[in-house]
């Protein structure tokens, strides 16, 4: 496998959980492939693109190779030439590594590799032609794909073209919180959340299609019939903060607010999750699904989201998923969330069921499957269109 691993940002936490759970199926024979500097500082939006205080994890059986460096083609080279194995499975998420993706993957192809590629971005966040080129440019490299949602099936489908059972669509295990046992009385303290107010969560980067303006918006319409409700602003920004500031001031709602502005430690996530009465994902656009509402599931939290990529596959109930970029409508379902507790108590245990669907050992099933696929050890699925994982007999979702 070749992606992120601890303590470097990017997808790490996924890849960390799906190797972990890769690594106890005794069929599978593992070696991870990753990064001894990831990014220079100065070009990561998110500031330092490592976590101080966090180690990289070791598993039982796993050889594990923290070799490539961004700034050392050699190592590129290296990686390619020797890795072993019959796949070569790649986390694919950002643009800017697609040098490094594409001197590794080419290398590991000429030497007969098959490529598995888990696509998490198929379309780059933000814009710009030069972006979508080289975040495509790697999917070239692939004999067989991986992606979260429909969305991404039929993104990724109109760039490869060809045979559509070359993509299999997995869900996005959850990501588990490390968890101390704090009581949501602590966590609010900790945060300066009163006891008594409902409070909503946005966590993660801050970026233009995160749509955190059309949440300060729609919040302060909340704020009008519930002025006990509190919002919980808690992630680095990857722009200028100075103009949601401004907009801040404008809407007279920064009393009712709690703003983290900067990356959250691992060791701090559990506070912010456990002090929330709801989580609100209000992204503008988006093709792909989200660790941040996979990290919510699990604590039970009811989530308010957009109409946006793999967002509404993670809600039950359809009053809590609402249009992209609309004000009105995301007060609405957020004013209805926090107003009624029998409410939140119900989308509390849909969350909870949803996340006992999302388990790795499953994801890790499904995985091999697509391994043994991509190899020719699986029956052939052109006779009737159906995704490989599917053909095999593993439902593809």
């Amino acid at each position: 496998m070749l992606g992120s691993m601890p303590p470097a940002k990017g997808v790490s936490a996924y890849t960390q959980q799906l190797v972990a759970a890769l690594a106890s199926d005794d069929d599978v024979d593992l070696e991870f492939t990753g990064f001894s500097s990831i990014y220079p500082r100065f070009a990561y939006p998110g500031g330092d693109p490592n976590e101080a205080a966090v180690v990289t994890p070791e598993f039982e059986g796993v050889r594990q190779r923290a070799r490539i460096a961004w700034y050392n083609p050699f190592s590129w080279l290296r990686a390619g030439l020797d890795m072993q194995g019959d796949v070569v499975h790649a986390q694919w998420w950002s643009y800017a590594l697609a040098p490094v993706y594409g001197t590794v993957l080419g290398v590991a192809r000429l030497r007969g590799k098959r490529v598995v590629i888990t696509a998490h971005n198929v379309v780059p966040h933000e814009g710009g032609v030069a972006k979508r080129l080289l975040n495509r440019a790697i999917f070239a490299f692939g004999h067989a794909f991986i992606v979260h949602s429909e969305q991404n099936r039929a993104d990724l489908q109109r760039i490869i073209a060809g045979d559509p059972a070359r993509i299999t669509v997995l869900p996005h295990g959850v990501l588990d919180t490390p968890r101390t046992g704090i009581s949501r009385a602590a966590a609010r303290l900790r945060l300066g959340v009163p006891g008594n107010a409902k409070a909503l969560l946005y966590f993660g980067h801050i970026r233009p299609y995160k749509g955190v303006d059309v949440l300060l918006r729609a919040f302060a319409n909340v704020l009008r019939e519930q002025p006990d409700a509190m919002l919980i602003v808690a992630g680095k920004p990857w722009i200028d903060w100075a103009p949601y500031d401004a907009l801040i001031d404008e809407l007279g709602i920064r009393a009712s607010l709690r703003l983290h502005l900067d990356f959250v430690p691992t060791t701090d996530v559990e506070s912010y999750f456990v002090a929330a009465d709801a989580v609100v994902l209000p992204y503008t656009h988006f093709d792909a699904q989200t660790g941040v509402g996979t990290r919510a599931l699990p604590f039970g939290l009811p989530l308010i989201v957009t109409r946006t990529g793999g967002l509404p596959e993670l809600v039950v109930d359809p009053d809590s998923v609402v249009p992209p970029a609309d004000v009105v409508a995301l007060a609405r379902a957020i004013g209805r969330v926090l107003g009624e507790a029998e409410l939140r108590a119900s989308l509390s245990a849909d969350s909870l069921a949803i996340a006992g669907t999302l388990g790795w050992e499953r994801i890790a099933a499904q995985t091999i499957v697509v391994y043994e696929a991509v190899c020719g050890r699986a029956q052939d699925a052109h006779d009737d269109g159906q995704p490989v994982a599917q053909a095999a007999g593993v439902r593809s979702i």
